[in-house]
């Protein structure tokens, strides 16, 4: 293993959370987190819980002010960085018209799946959103479907309401289908309707892709 893969860094600036890690021979060692809140503020605080100062980050983001952190954290540090995005993925097919629109996450996780899986394949990424993404050999990235993540729902119903709470999506919730007070019954409505809006969204995309192979002439 070469120098610099001892010192690459993987950096994710989501939304909501910030994650780091070294990647070593395909696999991402050492991971840390911190609120995407808390590395705008201090982007150190993330990248001082790693054993090693990366020399170099690969990254990611759909966060703006995260990524503006970075780098004028980076102003100071001269660490190298590489930036993810649709100019600077190589030779991954991108047939998706609206290029501008992609979010780096969803690049990412594409471009991964096209140098890794079988294709077609579905990518699916819950976050603060979640997101599918279609990708194939030869069009590449094609285009997806964006739904809320599941703290998205009950972060709308607090947000959205006078009188419901705020309520974390990492709450375990009550083991009956009946929720015996406000809380749990918000995490009820998420748990019980996340899982069928992602496979009601997945059986409706694979449909549409198998019609599609199948009209394919061999």
């Amino acid at each position: 293993m070469s120098e610099v893969d001892r010192n690459l860094a993987s950096l994710d600036l989501g939304n909501s959370t910030c994650r780091m890690g070294f990647y070593d021979r395909g696999d991402i060692r050492e991971e840390v987190s911190e609120t995407t809140e808390s590395f705008i503020d201090n982007p150190e605080k993330l990248i001082n819980k790693l054993s090693t100062l990366p020399r170099s980050i690969a990254y990611c983001s759909v966060s703006p002010s995260a990524e503006n952190a970075l780098i004028k954290w980076n102003k100071r540090c001269q660490t190298e960085l590489f930036n993810l995005n649709i100019h600077s993925c190589g030779d991954f097919p991108i047939t998706y018209p609206e290029t501008s629109e992609i979010g780096q996450d969803r690049i990412a996780n594409s471009y991964a799946v096209h140098k890794t899986c079988q294709l077609p394949a579905i990518v699916i990424d819950v976050g603060t959103a979640t997101t599918f993404d279609v990708v194939s050999e030869k069009d590449g990235y094609e285009g997806g479907v964006i739904a809320p993540g599941p703290q998205g729902f009950l972060d709308f119903l607090h947000q959205n309401t006078a009188l419901l709470p705020k309520v974390s999506i990492l709450t375990q919730p009550p083991s009956s289908p009946i929720g015996k007070k406000t809380s749990e019954a918000m995490l009820i409505g998420t748990h019980l309707g996340f899982a069928p809006m992602v496979m009601g969204i997945l059986s409706r995309s694979v449909e549409t892709i198998r019609q599609r192979e199948q009209k394919v002439p061999s």
